[in-house]
């Protein structure tokens, strides 16, 4: 069978209605293959911007055979597209170098450090946590099922958010803490009914609750309630309508039965509020039981350009990114930071965990003793005591 390679370079919508084969190929140490074959409906895909950043080539191969038209259109093979995705996994940094290289201001602001990093293996191999192995499994299996489905894939600063999750532990006082490397993006979520503070919903996935969460203590109404309310409303008049089908009866009741939650939750407690309180979000899989596990209420310092920000771990986010941020905390380093822009989107900014530091039962945020609490675990972890610190200050309106 004589084959005839002819490469194009690729269109918006080339790629309609085709079927498909997808090569996926992790570039680790053993590459990881994953095949998922499908015939795509008719439609028009965009690859160009589902690619989102990433590297398009393209190429046609000509097969000439003795079929006809009517055999040739029986073979799937016949008329095929193969894509192959190539990832290249990043080296977690482990050296003082490396890691300054983010963060130049490392050794002033955390002068134990380099005693504190993992010392090399027998291959001379330094030892990241697994967490960071977690990480980009997970954004694996994301790449995985967006492809699959031809959903758009994360941007490549989405992609490449994290430098390292190393576990720290300062032999002199055996205070521990995990330091990650990592972007960071803006996060509006949380309410409160309490404290008189307007809330900015920057998107869609605007959610009302934080995990990080405290009785309510005052008859003052959660400002999502209305607006909950009215829309419960309106989909309990759509399931009156005789010609609804069970498949949009049974999405109808979900979200009715979701929104109950919602309200009860509302009703019963308080939350921090991504506009107003100093948070961090971490990926699902970092709250685990093992030895260096979070916790929600885990304090957090954040280091950015010379200078130490307390904070809290306030919210559990999705287990394919890390380096996300309350809208406080982002606009504190970039007062232009919002729904279109991100303060940080290269993993320059350092985050110091502290695994089991939290206090419970959970309170009204306390900046002051927050900064207090955050300034001892830094001390105990060999921190520069005279670097500078970020004051936070209470933002309701009486």
């Amino acid at each position: 069978m004589k084959m005839e390679d002819r490469r194009w370079k690729i269109n918006r919508g080339a790629l309609c209605a085709l079927s498909i084969i997808f090569l996926f190929i992790g570039c680790q140490k053993k590459k990881n293959i994953h095949h998922t074959s499908l015939t795509l409906p008719r439609g028009s895909y965009d690859v160009l911007k589902m690619a989102n950043g990433a590297t398009v080539e393209a190429s046609v191969k000509v097969l000439q055979n003795t079929n006809s038209a009517l055999t040739a259109a029986s073979f799937p093979e016949a008329y095929a597209l193969q894509l192959t995705l190539h990832l290249a996994i990043p080296t977690p940094a482990t050296t003082m170098e490396e890691l300054c290289a983010a963060t130049p201001e490392l050794p002033a602001a955390l002068p134990a450090l380099k005693s504190m990093l993992p010392e090399p293996s027998a291959n001379q191999e330094r030892k990241a946590s697994p967490f960071y192995t977690i990480l980009f499994n997970h954004k694996i299996k994301t790449l995985e099922a967006q492809l699959a489905h031809l959903g758009q894939l994360p941007s490549r600063d989405t992609l490449y958010d994290c430098q390292t999750i190393l576990a720290l532990t300062n032999k002199e006082t055996q205070a521990n803490a995990l330091l990650v490397q990592a972007i960071m993006n803006v996060n509006a979520d949380g309410s409160d009914g309490d404290r008189n503070i307007p809330l900015e919903k920057l998107s869609s996935c605007y959610q009302p609750q934080t995990n990080y969460r405290w009785p309510k203590a005052s008859p003052h109404p959660n400002p999502n309630v209305t607006d909950i309310e009215a829309q419960v409303a309106l989909w309990k008049q759509e399931l009156l309508n005789p010609a609804i089908t069970p498949e949009q009866k049974n999405k109808l009741e979900q979200q009715i039965a979701q929104a109950a939650t919602t309200l009860e939750e509302l009703k019963r407690w308080s939350f921090l509020i991504g506009s107003a309180d100093p948070f961090i979000v971490l990926p699902k899989f970092m709250f685990d039981k093992k030895e260096h596990g979070l916790e929600i209420g885990d304090y957090a310092i954040v280091l950015y350009q010379g200078i130490l920000y307390p904070a809290i771990v306030g919210d559990i986010g999705p287990s394919s990114k890390i380096g996300e941020a309350s809208l406080r905390l982002c606009r504190a380093i970039d007062p232009r930071s919002g729904a279109d822009h991100r303060p940080v989107s290269s993993p320059h900014v350092s985050y110091f965990l502290f695994p089991k530091s939290g206090e419970k039962p959970w309170k009204t945020p306390d900046y002051p003793h927050w900064r207090e609490r955050c300034y001892e675990l830094w001390k105990n972890l060999g921190g520069n005591t005279t670097f500078p610190w970020h004051e936070w200050t209470k933002i309701e309106q009486e």
